[in-house]
């Protein structure tokens, strides 16, 4: 089956809208794939997620933390953390938005 998706910021906006925590919303899942967009506000509670997460970020600027390290960021910038690692984004922006993808199994990749 081919699956043929256009995925726009303003559909993903909706997503988030319509999300439990409004914050962030899934526009896709196929396999270990899931494509979401987070727009946190003023904090972030994220807690490390299972699988490797590649963020791309649409807008904004901040601190990317994950582990000991601290990153600075800004729009179109990609962002990767390995599964199980801790993270968050601190001191960002008010229009600060990612999209946020999740892939591979559980735990990531063992090397």
């Amino acid at each position: 089956m081919t699956m043929n998706h256009r995925l726009t910021v303003n559909k993903a906006r909706q997503a988030v809208a319509k999300s439990a925590d409004g914050h962030y919303g899934v526009l896709l899942r196929h396999g270990t794939l899931e494509l979401g967009y987070y727009k946190p506000q003023k904090i972030d509670p994220q807690q490390p997620h299972e699988q490797d997460e590649i963020y791309f970020v649409h807008s904004g600027n901040g601190t990317f933390v994950a582990g000991d390290g601290r990153q600075p960021f800004a729009a179109g910038d990609v962002l990767f953390v390995s599964a199980g690692v801790e993270h968050r984004f601190e001191a960002f922006s008010d229009d600060f938005e990612v999209w946020a993808m999740l892939y591979g199994p559980r735990l990531g990749a063992m090397e």
